[in-house]
């Protein structure tokens, strides 16, 4: 059974069984508060640590390898259950955290080892706030150590906000542990002197502390079950506020480019200044349009003409490049386009030597609506950019002054927006939302056709992880898929942010309702040792007080009233057995010159020594009583003969035969000793108590040591009486 003094506690007997126990606790319930977490290694209710305090508090630092290889089991256990794989990163990071886990231990129990803080001692007030607040300290090792090794060991990069947000949820947790589990697990496990005290313990510690980590967790859960649904639901309204801002942004461009091709179909003779004035407030409006083009539709065999005319009226250098598909295929020329100095190089381009172009705008033809091109490189950036252009068509009558029904137009050319992929989709309010939701975009229903991001966003995405949300948005006869992704991290980290409000709360009201426990336990702890004390000083009080009643206050023998009763006791056992007993009447000689010349103090000295040397010569079963003054009396059972009686007498009178030494004096005593048996000198108590104090009397007139009681001794004593009284 192993004792330790910082506590004043005793482990139960079977110290193995329970060392055991607490390691399977240890493990047992990392396992089971870890799966109501959605990060595992993250907890906010971590009563494992409660169980390595308490482990240390009653095995010492023996728990402490107990604690290392628990907790490196757990978090290895728990990696490899989600993963499916362990390796030795895994297990290092394991070791770290465990190590953490340790050192907060074996810190948290030095402590209060060192400030002598035992929470089963009755704690005063002081006493447990200095628990709480030990605990509160030193649960933050583990916490930095532990993320620290996470985000290092297991390539976790966290934003820094995350990363503290992580901190303070393991602090939280372990904090937790400990105030609630701690307390519990020592009055479960410390051995109690009686059921009563274990009673007590269980009513004032075990049950509310057991009451309060219940309603935490249950509280816990319901608050985190709260914020993922919440979670969810921001991300829900974000994702369709995103979308629709999309789509009301594409539709603002592309009404946009058609405004500008119904301008340019209004005017009869599209020249340099003309196009310009349109097409300013546009590029100055649309950040997304980084350039704007006239593409007009000329014959094969207007090349030539139409060089000339361009080289005089748009630019001096200005050639037609890009030759025809097809013998039959007209041109499609960039006849202006602004800003002119970064496109410089793009003026006289036949587009439609393109066949990817070529089909656009063959289709842009034929549905008469803007028709948009496959994501593309744009070179005229200023660095390579994703980006498509949008062709709308612009159409014109044969002849201006025909309106009847019969009219029909022709195609004039094409109003050619070259548009930025991230200016579209990137602009203030949908960054706002974005924020922390990942962002794929691709075309034609075909995820691995990039428009923005990252394609591996597809694969979480499909294997369910965190939260997505996808729609379509068609534009200028063609279609977007947009893919809206947080991943598990980040929907932990957002749903760590909103509980830290009422985890805070949490750990306040923790640390009141602990407070309040364990210093009610004290506060009865302590008034049930006073009413103990208070009951011990009255049982004491009456023992005395029995004393008192029964026993001389000197000499610590019985005194008349217990010695008539044993006398009477003992009467009737010999009337029932058909015995006899005998009883010596005693007094000591020369006692009051004693008291008369030494005074009374040095005659109780005496009295106290021979009471002490009388006792020592007799018999258990023998009774030694003081009447009174220097009067002693003597009870012997057992049906005693005379020469029995004898042999008690030299041993009273032989004890006293050394000096007795007092007050710097040497006293010689000597006592005077008459005997009676019962039932021949006296049948009754009283007559048996006058037979013997007749025949001592007879002895001290005899200047004998003893006498036994005779008739004749009851005559001569009667005569005396009678010269005296003549």
């Amino acid at each position: 059974m192993e004792h330790r003094e910082h506590l004043n506690v005793q482990l139960n007997p079977i110290g193995k069984t329970a060392y055991l126990v607490f390691f399977l606790l240890y493990v047992g319930l990392a396992f089971f508060f870890s799966s109501f977490s959605p990060q595992a290694q993250i907890v906010s209710l971590w009563p494992s640590a409660g169980v390595a305090l308490a482990g240390c508090l009653i095995f010492g630092q023996g728990f402490l390898p107990a604690i290392f290889v628990g907790s490196v089991l757990f978090n290895s256990g728990n990696y490899f259950a989600h993963n499916g794989e362990l390796g030795l990163p895994i297990i290092l990071t394991s070791g770290v955290i465990a190590f953490g886990s340790v050192v907060q231990a074996f810190v948290n129990y030095k402590i209060l080892k060192f400030r002598r803080i035992n929470i089963l001692d009755a704690p005063s007030y002081s006493h447990v706030a200095g628990f709480i607040g030990t605990a509160f300290l030193c649960c933050l090792i583990s916490a930095m150590v532990g993320n620290a090794a996470l985000s290092f060991g297991q390539s976790v990069n966290a934003a820094a906000h995350i990363y503290w947000n992580n901190v303070l949820i393991w602090w939280i947790g372990d904090f937790l542990g400990v105030i609630l589990l701690t307390p519990l697990m020592l009055a479960m496990f410390v051995r109690q002197p009686d059921r009563a005290t274990w009673l007590r313990l269980m009513k004032s510690l075990s049950i509310p502390l057991f009451t309060l980590i219940t309603a935490f967790q249950v509280a816990q859960q319901y608050i985190e079950d709260s914020v993922v649904a919440k979670t969810e639901n921001d991300f829900l309204l974000k994702s369709e506020a995103i979308e629709n801002i999309l789509k009301q942004h594409m539709t603002d461009y592309i009404g946009a480019l058609d405004v500008l091709g119904r301008s340019l179909a209004q005017t009869e003779e599209i020249n340099q200044e003309e196009f310009i004035r349109y097409t300013g407030p546009y590029l100055a409006n649309l950040p997304g349009v980084t350039a704007i083009s006239w593409n007009i539709v000329i014959g094969q065999d207007e090349v030539a003409a139409f060089e000339r005319h361009a080289q005089a009226e748009v630019h001096p250098e200005f050639k037609i490049k890009g030759a025809p598909l097809l013998p039959t295929d007209p041109l499609v020329v960039v006849e202006y386009i602004q800003p002119l100095q970064e496109n410089l190089p793009a003026l006289g381009f036949n587009v439609f030597s393109n066949a990817a172009r070529k089909q656009s705008m063959l289709l842009a033809k034929a549905t008469r609506e803007d028709t948009a091109t496959d994501i593309i490189q744009l070179v005229q950036a200023e660095k390579d950019e994703p980006g498509f252009l949008i062709f709308s068509p612009v159409f014109q009558q044969v002849n201006p002054g025909e309106n009847s029904i019969g009219g029909h137009e022709s195609l004039r050319g094409f109003v050619v927006g070259v548009f930025l992929v991230s200016e579209i989709l990137s602009n203030t309010k949908t960054d706002q939302r974005l924020d922390y939701i990942d962002l794929y975009v691709y075309e034609n229903d075909n995820p691995s056709d990039a428009v923005l991001g990252r394609a591996d966003l597809m694969t979480r995405i499909a294997a369910g992880e965190g939260l997505s949300h996808t729609f379509e948005m068609g534009f200028a006869n063609h279609k977007w898929t947009f893919n809206m992704h947080v991943s598990a991290q980040k929907v932990t980290a957002l749903q760590v942010g909103d509980t830290l409000t009422f985890l805070i709360a949490e750990v306040l009201f923790g640390s009141l309702s602990v407070l309040i426990v364990l210093s009610a336990f004290g506060y009865h702890e302590r008034l049930s040792r006073l009413v103990s004390v208070r009951t011990d000083e009255l049982k004491q009080a009456n023992a005395e007080l029995k004393r008192f009643a029964f026993y001389d206050s000197l000499t610590g023998l019985p005194n008349r009233r217990l010695f008539i009763d044993r006398v009477e006791h003992t009467l009737a056992q010999c009337r029932r057995n058909y015995s006899s007993a005998g009883l010596l009447y005693m007094d000591l000689n020369g006692f009051k010159a004693v008291n008369d010349s030494l005074g009374h103090d040095v005659g109780d000295q005496l009295l106290a020594e021979v009471s002490r040397r009388f006792s020592s010569v007799l018999r258990d079963s023998d009774t030694l009583a003081r009447l009174g003054g220097d009067e002693f009396a003597l009870l012997v059972p057992d049906n005693p003969g005379t020469e029995d009686i004898l042999v008690i007498a030299n041993k009273l009178t032989d004890c006293l035969k050394d000096p007795i030494k007092l007050a710097g004096t040497e006293l010689q005593v000597t006592n005077s000793i008459g005997v009676a048996f019962y039932p021949t000198d006296g049948a009754n108590r009283v007559d048996l108590i006058a037979a013997a104090d007749c025949a001592m009397y007879a002895a001290k007139n005899n200047s004998a040591t003893i006498c036994f009681y005779s008739v004749d001794l009851k005559t001569e004593t009667e005569i005396t009486d009678s010269v005296a009284s003549a």
